[in-house]
């Protein structure tokens, strides 16, 4: 049987080595992922709520006139 730390650690050789020109790199990609998955996010979360105040409106309108 493997030892477990040879079996986790046998397909993750891409690591070793990296310069601090790499890190950065990997690091500002990183970054710019996160970045753009909360612009998304946000973005979806805003239409969701100002569907959310646009029903209401409708419904008190429609429904809560008081005639």
């Amino acid at each position: 049987m493997f030892n477990s730390n040879e079996s986790h650690h046998s397909s993750h050789h891409h690591h070793e080595n990296l310069d601090d020109s790499e890190i950065f790199k990997r690091r500002s990609l990183s970054a710019r992922k996160r970045r753009k998955m909360l612009k998304k996010f946000t973005f979806m979360a805003l239409c969701v709520l100002a569907a959310i105040v646009s029903l209401a409106v409708v419904f008190l309108y429609v429904f809560a006139r008081g005639d």
